[in-house]
């Protein structure tokens, strides 16, 4: 049954790519391993590291199954807690709660999980992203290694902060590492995560940062008696529960009460869990404490770190000379998307590489779209998870199934024709297609009479959809949007521009690039713009979108965001704004001149239909998902009577060139 589960899985994937596709040849079909394992058996221990910090780890081993005693070994490296356990029922919910790592079981993987230090009911403190971390990953994996139930060869897998401690191991180059699954991450941590266009995330870092504060701590989460599950059973009862010390005040907290802490069924401890969260945990450094002032790329951390010393930037020179196969995911609306690609893109030529991209947001395979395409979550769930096997029976238990000769690109094409493969990103055959901003709100495909249009800033425009308040930006914390990021009532707070209803279908797939020659009645300003499909309806739905701050309007070459290593190529060669305080344009809009901006959008893979407009938005704020400029509004109350209130001025024609780019497919 498992095999023919598999081999109905792969088929999925093929039936749901184009059959009309003369670009690429589809891949054999896949059979998969032979292995199935219908239980497995979950223990959990410290390991040591060399500075005696004590990481915990679980480790699950499939059981009841083929007489085998050694398997290959996916590691999963985490900071959100490796398990938690609910309080008042002891319920633990660990990686075995997953679906995917169910399946993985199945087919013959064993699986560990870890908690950074600093982290969950590891011990150590931690700043993020700091090279302890990758140390630590390098250990872990060479541990792992060496453990009587693994084959030693190690697979690593995950999203998000997991994706970026994938890089952070692989950079140190463990023997026993043998491929990297990392999903939805940058390559540059400065403009990917905490200031996309020079401007700060303040909705994302404050959400993320009061998740991380609860966590970390083991506290309860809000609402919650949730916190990380313990290790060690210090009584031997056979229940983790009870290895938590009590909150006798209530607040939520164990770590403000008396020592020695108290225990529910009133035993001695060693203390294990107490002294974790207490004793190391409290001298973590808060993220968003020292970030939030950051403000350019070759800010320090508090620990003197530049921002490209921490980030993917600082891994990927060791991940090319390694060699090590990287299977990259992403998601078209994620807020990622960007470096998934210059991930791939720079070094798809020195390491085994593949790409996949859904119509997702940071949950890469899930979003509300699926519906609007006319196919199902549980279908895309089931792609993801094929490949994500796939791609470890290559690496880890050396089965030609041929997913190293296949088109390394795999992308949905949305509102098209679905799954399709290529050959490499940016795709060849793209055509560049301009749309000019005119008069009367116009994009038009030739540019016309010198001319312009102006937009006072309203600072209530905000891109933020659906009932859960989420948006591209604030789904990489937690708030995905639970509906279309449909903008009517949004774009009535900007200014637009769109084509005339377009005589055939258009897809659009690459890098959308924004060029816009403005001024100002203020010195500063941040722009934000939206790129959207208007049906005949009137319905405005966002495609894709990006942002810049003014003083930051010249060019630099992309190559300069790797500053550690250099011949670096970073691939595609896109617009990059070097960010450098000494590259910051200070009262860049000063005595009314104009000034040229370029700004690129998240990439995106997008067919406009027939009948419908393309509508190019255009913002100066995006509260609360961006912080407000300090000089317009230093207190980031969109509010504030004392605001300074720009009106902009968009040129075009007469030597000022205004204009989208977009990188059309032929049909």
């Amino acid at each position: 049954m498992g095999k023919l589960k598999l081999i109905l899985s792969a088929i999925l994937i093929f039936s749901a790519c184009t059959k009309k596709d003369d670009y690429v040849q589809l891949p054999m079909p896949y059979s998969g391993s032979a292995e199935t394992f219908e239980r497995f058996k979950k223990h959990s221990e410290y390991v040591p590291m060399m500075d005696g910090t004590e990481i915990a780890v679980d480790i699950f081993i499939p059981g009841q199954g083929e007489e085998k005693n050694q398997f290959p070994v996916i590691f999963a490296y985490t900071p959100y807690q490796r398990a938690n356990i609910n309080h008042e029922t002891g319920k633990i919910n660990d990686l075995s709660s997953n679906d995917e790592v169910q399946y993985f079981l199945s087919q013959g993987y064993a699986l560990v999980a870890a908690d950074m230090r600093g982290t969950g009911a590891s011990t150590g403190w931690i700043m993020d992203f700091m090279p302890e971390i990758w140390q630590d990953g390098k250990e872990l994996v060479d541990w792992i290694a060496a453990q009587s139930w693994s084959n030693g060869k190690v697979g690593m897998m995950g999203g998000s902060y997991l994706g970026w401690s994938q890089t952070a191991t692989a950079s140190q180059q463990p023997e026993a590492l043998k491929c990297i699954v990392p999903a939805v991450i940058p390559l540059d941590g400065y403009t990917g995560e905490v200031y996309p266009g020079g401007i700060y995330l303040h909705g994302f870092m404050q959400n993320w940062s009061s998740i991380m504060y609860y966590s970390v701590r083991n506290n309860y989460l809000p609402g919650r008696k949730v916190t990380t599950a313990p290790v060690v059973d210090e009584d031997g009862d056979g229940q983790l529960v009870d290895e938590i010390p009590l909150d006798l005040n209530g607040d939520g907290s164990f770590l403000d009460e008396n020592f020695p802490p108290a225990y529910a069924d009133g035993s001695p401890r060693k203390h294990l869990y107490y002294k974790a969260s207490l004793e190391h945990h409290e001298k973590n450094y808060d993220y968003t404490g020292w970030a939030k002032d950051l403000y350019f790329y070759d800010g320090k951390s508090p620990l003197g770190h530049r921002v490209d010393e921490l980030g993917p930037t600082a891994h990927i020179s060791n991940i090319m000379a390694s060699g090590i196969p990287v299977y990259h995911v992403g998601g078209w609306f994620d807020g990622f998307t960007r470096g998934s690609f210059e991930l791939y893109a720079t070094m798809e030529k020195t390491n085994p590489s593949k790409i996949i991209m859904g119509p997702g947001y940071h949950n890469y395979s899930g979003g509300p779209f699926w519906e609007y395409f006319g196919s199902t979550e549980k279908r895309a769930r089931e792609i993801f998870k094929v490949e994500h096997l796939r791609f470890f029976d290559r690496y880890l238990k050396g089965i030609d199934n041929g997913i190293d000769r296949e088109p390394p690109v795999l992308i949905y094409v949305m509102n098209g024709q679905g799954w399709r493969f290529e050959k490499e990103w940016p795709l060849q055959r793209q055509k560049l297609k301009k749309y000019f901003l005119s008069s009367n709100a116009a994009l038009k495909p030739v540019s016309g009479a010198a001319g312009q249009e102006t937009y006072e800033t309203d600072y209530s425009h905000s891109s933020i959809y659906g009932s859960n308040n989420g948006n591209r930006w604030l789904g990489i914390a937690s708030n995905e949007p639970n509906t279309l990021p449909i903008r009517n009532d949004l774009d009535k707070k900007t200014i637009i521009f769109e084509t005339e209803p377009l005589f055939k279908n258009m897809e659009v797939t690459g890098h959308p690039i924004v060029h816009l020659a403005l001024s100002s009645t203020a010195d500063y300003g941040d722009i934000f713009v939206y790129l959207n499909d208007v049906d005949g309806t009137g319905n405005s739905l966002l495609v894709t979108e990006g942002q810049l701050r003014a003083g930051f309007a010249r060019l630099y070459s992309s190559d300069e965001m790797i500053k550690t290593h250099s011949g670096i190529d970073v691939q595609p060669d896109l617009p990059w704004h070097g960010y450098n305080k000494d590259q910051y344009v200070d009262k860049v809009f000063a005595d009314g001149k104009p000034v040229n901006l370029t700004i690129d959008l998240h990439p995106t893979s997008w067919v406009f239909k027939n009948g419908h407009k393309i509508r190019l938005s255009i913002a100066c704020s995006d509260y609360p998902t961006f912080r407000l400029h300090p000089q317009l509004a230093p207190g980031n109350d969109p509010e504030n009577p004392n605001n300074i209130v720009p009106t902009i001025t968009v040129l075009f024609g007469n030597g000022y060139d205004s204009f989208l780019e977009l990188p059309v497919i032929p049909e």
